[in-house]
């Protein structure tokens, strides 16, 4: 049977790819009867073809492809790293080229063939062939005239090669940490998906985008989308692909199926982030939360998994539950015990609230998109020392600072940023550090005046502080940043700081005084 794209295709081209399955020659690199084969049918359809060929010299496999690409470069089963597929490939490039193009590197490595050849077709036929195959030392091309074929030096290369490896020591591959990035229609939020997979320790590689009215069920962007995204991936040799929106169970598993690599969705990512970034008892149970409330519906039962559990040692005619549902039912009481244990560093948290208010102790909170100099303005203003770093989600812990003024004492608190389509359940997990906004007497919105996107940002916040209950505080809007804003212009009545070098914050203090004790009599 041929694989591939062989839709068109006369039944008469078809039948020699399929009579020539099978052939065998032990004593050549790639026969004559195999480059006439191939090199005639690219002639005559203008299409890739690519040939398996196996150690024994025998066409293990054949592909169909089009003049970008072949489907037939991913056949052969990957072993262990560092070991090869012992299998090479001959395809055909048409238009006379027979250099092997990125993607070709890209799936030598990744399949661990023995070698992958590219011949060049034109209508005067093949000439040249170029030849990439993993050395020791790395990848390496040989460029061969087909009129002039050493096949024992090439086929003694295959083995050498071999040899050398086994005799040298195993070189420890570094973790591919390459990622291609994923949108649909809006370019603002993959702009903001790279930071977020740079700030996970990410290298993102590549992008691609899509404008889509509709959701596919099975691949979200459809099946055409992601066979160029597996293309895109392999030319960058990306090992993640991570997707700019929420991706179900099936479309998860999907999708990694189809593109043979790591798939990650926004939520996921930003997952990942707050479990690096959570330092406190209470940061890392509010990200544990979040995760399992985030991942429950992703639960799905695979191959074996589905299998009925039995209920118990005398439970033999019972059918059990599914291993779907033990994990089902573990998520859920690990949600409620988590819940419960936030539920009592709330209630402790809430009496230290009261406390304040019983004591007139007034209290401030700063909220803001994530990486607007939250924590950098709170060490500025209370002269502390908290973690601060221009990477987005530096902070997650709600951390609070007392400030002393002439006019009386607050006490200022830091809370995780925002960031735009934050899944509700990380809203929900984080109720307990959100509260802090909800009982504030003052909320200072911070805004980064240098982004590009400050005006969405805003609105982003606002809709949070409305989704929590929060709108009725009064707040006030503080640009920070203004250093590194250029063009900007400062609209009267507004605050433009900057933080890290202390521009305008003695204005800044003044306004929040005068908030929380009233203007001065001598003002």
């Amino acid at each position: 049977m041929i694989n591939g794209n062989i839709g068109g295709i006369k039944r008469a081209m078809l039948w020699r790819l399929e009579k020539h399955l099978g052939y065998t020659d032990k004593t050549s690199f790639v026969s004559e009867e195999t480059l006439s084969v191939i090199t005639e049918f690219t002639q005559a359809t203008g299409r890739e073809v690519s040939v398996c060929i196996s150690r024994s010299g025998r066409v293990e496999a054949i592909s169909v492809g089009d003049a970008l690409k072949v489907d037939a470069l991913a056949i052969g089963k990957r072993r262990g790293e560092g070991s090869k597929s012992k299998i090479r490939v001959i395809h055909t490039h048409p238009h006379g080229s027979a250099r092997l193009s990125d993607a070709d590197i890209s799936a030598l490595k990744e399949m661990r063939y023995d070698c992958l050849a590219a011949v060049g077709v034109s209508a005067q036929g093949a000439s040249k062939m170029q030849i990439g195959y993993i050395a020791p030392t790395g990848v390496k091309l040989v460029d061969v005239e087909l009129a002039a074929i050493d096949h024992d030096a090439l086929l003694g290369l295959i083995a050498e090669c071999d040899e050398v490896g086994k005799k040298s020591a195993p070189v420890k591959e570094e973790i591919n940490n390459r990622c291609l990035l994923v949108g649909v229609g809006d370019e603002e939020s993959l702009y903001e998906l790279k930071g977020l997979a740079e700030t996970a320790n990410y290298l993102p590689v590549g992008r691609v985008m899509q404008k889509r009215t509709s959701v596919d069920s099975t691949y979200y962007v459809g099946s055409g989308k992601i066979d160029e995204i597996r293309m895109e991936a392999q030319i960058k040799n990306a090992a993640i692909v991570i997707f700019d929106v929420p991706l179900s169970a099936v479309q998860h598993a999907a999708i990694g199926e189809r593109l043979g690599r790591r798939v990650i969705d926004r939520g996921t990512l930003i997952l990942e982030i707050f479990e690096k970034h959570a330092t406190t008892a209470e940061g890392r149970l509010q990200v544990e939360l979040a995760r399992l409330k985030y991942t429950l519906p992703l639960l799905v039962g695979q191959g074996e998994a589905m299998s009925r559990q039995r209920g118990g040692l005398h439970a033999m005619g019972g059918a059990g539950e599914t291993k779907l549902e033990t994990d089902r039912r573990h998520v859920r009481r690990r949600i409620a015990e988590l819940t419960e244990k936030l539920k009592a560093l709330d209630e402790g948290r809430d009496l230290r609230r009261r406390k304040r208010k019983q004591s007139g102790v007034k209290s401030v909170t700063l909220l803001g998109y994530t990486n607007a100099g939250k924590s950098t303005l709170i060490n500025a203003i209370s002269r502390s020392d908290l973690y601060a770093e221009n990477k987005l989600f530096a902070t997650l812990d709600s951390v609070s600072r007392s400030v002393w003024t002439e006019r009386g004492s607050y006490v200022m608190t830091d809370t995780v940023g925002f960031i735009r389509n934050l899944p509700h359940t990380f809203v929900e997990a984080f109720k307990s550090t959100l509260d802090e906004v909800r009982y504030a007497d003052l909320l200072i919105h911070v805004a980064d005046a240098s982004s590009p996107e400050m005006a969405s940002q805003i609105a982003t916040v606002e809709s949070v502080v409305r989704e929590i209950g929060a709108a009725d505080v009064p707040m006030i809007t503080v640009y920070n940043k203004a250093d590194k804003a250029e063009g900007l212009v400062r609209e009267e009545g507004t605050i433009y700081i900057s933080a890290k070098f202390g521009e305008n914050l003695d204005e800044l203090k003044r306004i929040i005084s005068d908030a929380l004790f009233g203007k001065r009599s001598d003002e």
